[in-house]
């Protein structure tokens, strides 16, 4: 079978863990085809490598089977960026609908904003009709594929560093849908507010307006350790699907940083195991980092209950091996 693994928007060179946020699908990735070589591999925009990933037709021309990588790609459609930029990126992917028409299209995504919809009516403007159309989503793993941060978060050498940070939040303003309708979501309101407090330090990174005091816009992983090392406690939130995990909780985990969660994110306990963690308002919060930082027990439980309940690395690839094996 020939497939195609191709990121249509960002040239992706990939080298190496905590590079790019999508590399808990693409380390897995790696391991499949060194492990299923009965198949026949190309990539579009996509390279394991420092160098060499290029726009290559017929790549995907060629291909059975696309696999998308789509890294955020609802931000394009949600009036954040500006139209000389979206229309730059889009007619690169226009070029390539005649080759999509009638192939399998697996879609790999760790978003909730990030659908088959999305794709077919946003990305590919109602112009594209594929043979089929899989999902492979981070959700359908134990624990969430985003477990694998933890390891790779944990296998990285950093250097000590003691704790000095209240409280740390990493990621992006998820306030609009697409064509800019308002999500609705709480974490723009809640950041700001934790912004102003005197009484407990921050740090924000990421993508956020301009009324929230940011350190770093946006870095790799790699380098945002360096911010989450030094803090006690982060706050996890869903925009979407309240029963869905996030990465921000396993990344918290691997830099001993207290993974509180607000209402009902993970509503059905999947990792969540006491209500301690839950928050429902800003002075809620304040009182409980406050309590995580006297007493180290608190993260002790969280932390061992969260191993007891993920799967070890090898296991995560054996379950993305038979996933993609049986989405093909």
């Amino acid at each position: 079978m020939k497939i195609c693994f191709a990121s249509l928007r960002k040239k992706i060179n990939y080298t190496d863990t905590l590079e790019y946020g999508m590399d808990v699908f693409y380390e897995p990735y790696r391991h499949y085809v060194k492990n299923n070589p009965q198949h026949e591999y190309s990539y579009y925009n996509f390279h394991f490598g420092r160098k060499g990933a290029k726009r290559d037709n017929n790549a995907v021309k060629n291909a059975d089977v696309v696999i998308l990588a789509a890294v955020q790609e609802f931000i394009y459609f949600i009036k954040a960026m500006h139209p000389t930029d979206i229309e730059k990126s889009q007619s690169k992917i226009r070029e390539l609908y005649p080759h999509l028409n009638d192939k399998h299209i697996i879609l790999m995504t760790q978003d909730r904003g990030v659908d088959k919809n999305l794709i077919l009516n946003y990305t590919f403007e109602n112009q594209v009709t594929p043979k089929s159309f899989v999902t492979i989503d981070e959700m359908d793993f134990t624990g969430c594929l985003q477990g694998l941060k933890y390891y790779f978060m944990t296998q990285k050498i950093r250097f000590d560093s003691d704790k000095d940070t209240d409280f740390v939040y990493w990621g992006s303003d998820k306030s609009k849908f697409i064509d800019g309708v308002k999500s609705g979501d709480e974490r723009l309101g809640i950041i700001r507010q934790i912004c102003k407090r005197k009484d407990i330090t921050s740090t924000i990174i990421g993508r956020w307006p301009s009324s929230v005091p940011v350190v770093k816009k946006w870095i790799p992983l790699q380098e945002t350790l360096a911010y989450l090392d030094r803090s006690y406690s982060t706050l996890c939130f869903n925009w979407i699907d309240q029963t869905a995990l996030t990465g921000r909780y396993h990344e918290a985990i691997a830099c001993d940083i207290f993974p509180f969660v607000w209402k009902d994110y993970d509503t059905h306990n999947i990792l969540v195991v006491d209500g301690f963690q839950r928050i429902s308002s800003i002075v809620e919060l304040v009182e409980k980092i406050k309590e995580v930082k006297e007493n180290k027990e608190w993260l002790k439980r969280i932390k061992k209950d969260f191993l007891e309940r993920i799967p070890t690395e090898k296991g995560y690839y054996e379950e993305f091996d038979k996933k993609l094996t049986m989405s093909l």
